[in-house]
């Protein structure tokens, strides 16, 4: 795999359903070893809207606006937060594995390699100072400009980077996905205006499809040492994944499957008592649920944007909490316990901040009301 050349692919699709769709299945193929590694470029033609695997709809988007606007929106099967894309911005990914000297086999290690690369690359090429921000940001003076997300599994790393190459219609991202208070406590700048920022803005000129295709050709140079990308186009075997995955992943069942009332609604009975809590990690945003019965915990969930390696491993940690007495104290030990798992990386997330936010689901407990 390590000498198989890498192919580069550049097309055409909306943003939310080639994320459930096409994206998917090329990772499945590249796994499978029935694609080469693949670097993909995918330009938007339409509005949509996704969140990640570990996200609750309910909880990081506006589903009415979203709906009364048209806007598609879809749960990823992968980490991280919600991301907007707008018609004529663009998507590249990172299909590749780790097996391959230069790409990063942890989380840890891929954020700062790649997009110091990235940053690098639009800074010699456009002529502006871009940065890494930690964890998964870009950033132009302290201005959001590439939202990524990221997933090492089986063998491969699939490296998502959302290109906001035209100016985002902030009103309108603000609504579809209202900032939780916690999300910009830290932040200087506190409003979707004066957080984001496009590549044409800072550029200062429009930029077409070759543009992006040689600014991405540049990226992956950096990044990787790869000069050579062999042009290509998804494959029969993709396209056949492809239906397969979006029946899966646009159904309703997939979308709310972080959902309370999915979760644990049918189970709950008089006397139970459900609390909420939030709280910010460097790795993104922690949303607690836990559901009380005779003084143990009785359903737990573990809501965010943050990037989880494997991708199950916020289930397991959901499961170590049941029937854990309902102290901070025993909550504590079993999370600590939890994450000294050498399988387990919550890169950017620690016990204090999960703790954080079961401690505040804990004290608030009231009457179920989901």
């Amino acid at each position: 795999m390590e000498d198989q050349p890498w192919r580069l692919i550049v097309d055409e699709n909306a943003y939310a359903d080639f994320s459930v769709s096409v994206s998917p299945a090329i990772e499945r193929a590249v796994v499978e070893g029935a694609s080469p590694p693949t670097i993909y470029l995918n330009i938007f033609d339409s509005d949509s809207v996704t969140i990640g695997i570990n996200e609750d709809p309910k909880q990081a988007l506006d589903l009415a606006y979203c709906r009364d606007s048209g806007v598609i929106f879809r749960r990823r099967p992968n980490g991280g937060g919600p991301v907007y894309a707008g018609a004529g911005s663009a998507f590249l990914i990172y299909f590749l594995p780790t097996t391959h000297p230069h790409v990063p086999g942890t989380t840890s290690e891929a954020f700062p390699k790649i997009l110091t690369a990235f940053a690098e690359t639009l800074s010699r090429r456009y002529g502006f100072a871009a940065e890494y921000r930690p964890l998964n940001d870009v950033q132009v003076e302290g201005r959001k400009l590439i939202p990524t997300s990221l997933k090492i599994e089986n063998g491969v790393m699939t490296f998502r980077i959302v290109i906001n190459v035209k100016p985002i219609d902030t009103e309108h991202a603000g609504k579809i996905m209202p900032m939780a208070p916690e999300k910009v406590k830290d932040k200087a700048l506190k409003d979707m205006t004066s957080r984001f920022t496009c590549l044409e803005r800072e550029a200062g000129r429009a930029l077409d499809a070759a543009d992006l295709e040689k600014m991405s050709r540049a990226a992956v140079a950096h990044a990787f040492g790869v000069t050579e990308l062999v042009t290509g186009a998804v494959t029969d075997v993709e396209r056949a994944y492809a239906d397969e995955f979006r029946k899966q992943y646009e159904s309703e069942d997939w979308l709310f499957a972080k959902s309370e009332a999915t979760r644990f609604g049918s189970l709950i009975k008089p006397g139970d008592t459900v609390g909420r809590g939030r709280a910010k990690a460097v790795g993104g945003l922690i949303w607690a649920t836990l559901v009380l019965r005779d003084g143990l915990v009785l359903h737990a969930i573990v809501n965010g944007d943050w990037h989880p390696r494997p991708l199950n491993s916020v289930a397991w940690l959901e499961e170590s909490l049941i029937d854990t007495v309902a102290e901070p104290a025993a909550l504590r030990d079993r999370v600590e316990n939890f994450l000294a798992n050498d399988d387990v990386e919550f890169a950017g997330v620690t016990a204090y901040d999960l703790c954080a936010a079961l401690d505040i689901a804990l004290n608030g407990q009231g009457p179920v009301d989901i």
